[in-house]
């Protein structure tokens, strides 16, 4: 008899396991297809500093460079979800205005670029167009400072944690994709994990976010700085922005903060 309720309760608990396991890779998939890569048709066509990029697997990759005479350093710039490289043009512009030369690209299925987007091949794409950059573009490797906006900083924090860098700039990131949904960590099936990959940064890193960001919320960019590094961290917290508005609203300091950040490097 104790043996059969025994087997019984291990039952149900293999069965609320199993419906556990279920639901969050069901979650993982609904958010990833519906929330996360969200593409639109692109803002921009070809023109003489968009270069086409084979990624490893022949993917053609819309890469935009943007070269400053006499410059040593590149600024390696992400966007975010839902942008491409003809909406952040003006990002781009104003960087090669502080004596930088810029790399930007396209993730799988945005603006230009074939493909369709995963977490792992925005990794695997953001090495192979750096690894171009390197080889054909005279980038030094050594002078590369890695900036990701919102869904951005996860690739940079990638590459940060995992090639190195002279600098990272993390603005509007997340802790990780399920952190926005949940209040808890260490679920199965998460995406750009940038938690667990902070404490491997070894670069000066400056983290911008707005204190009234409602997509991704304050408390992920202040728990991020708490998980780097501490002496190798700067912060700008932007009063009364959000998530989208953070650039246009807080232009001054905001390029002030780069500017300054971009010199100590």
């Amino acid at each position: 008899m104790m043996d059969r309720e025994r087997r019984s309760g291990l039952n149900s608990v293999l069965v609320l396991i199993s419906v556990c396991v279920l639901f969050f890779f069901l979650f993982s998939q609904v958010i990833t297809k519906q929330r996360l890569f969200v593409p639109g048709p692109p803002s921009y066509g070809a023109d003489e500093s968009i270069l086409m990029v084979s990624a490893e697997d022949g993917t053609q990759l819309a890469v935009f460079w943007g070269p400053v005479p006499g410059a040593t350093k590149t600024v390696f710039y992400f966007h975010g979800n839902g942008e491409d490289l003809g909406q952040v043009n003006f990002i781009l512009s104003n960087y090669r205005l502080q004596g930088v030369n810029v790399l930007s690209f396209d993730y799988r299925g945005y603006g230009l670029s074939e493909g369709e987007p995963t977490e792992k091949s925005t990794y695997r794409d953001a090495n192979a167009v750096l690894d171009f950059a390197v080889a054909n573009l005279g980038v030094d490797a050594e002078r590369v400072v890695l900036h990701g906006r919102s869904l951005g900083g996860g690739v940079a924090m990638e590459l940060a944690s995992t090639r190195g860098a002279a600098g990272l700039v993390l603005e509007s990131t997340f802790l990780s994709v399920y952190r926005l949904f949940l209040p808890f960590s260490g679920l199965p099936g998460d995406k750009f994990v940038n938690y667990r990959k902070a404490p491997k940064v070894s670069c000066p890193t400056l983290i911008i976010h707005g204190r009234s960001d409602t997509v991704v919320p304050f408390g992920h960019g202040e728990e991020l700085s708490t998980l780097l590094p501490a002496e190798l961290v700067k912060t700008l917290w932007v009063e009364g922005v959000g998530h989208n508005d953070l650039v246009d609203r807080a232009s001054a300091t905001y390029w002030a903060s780069l500017r300054g950040f971009l010199s100590g490097i």
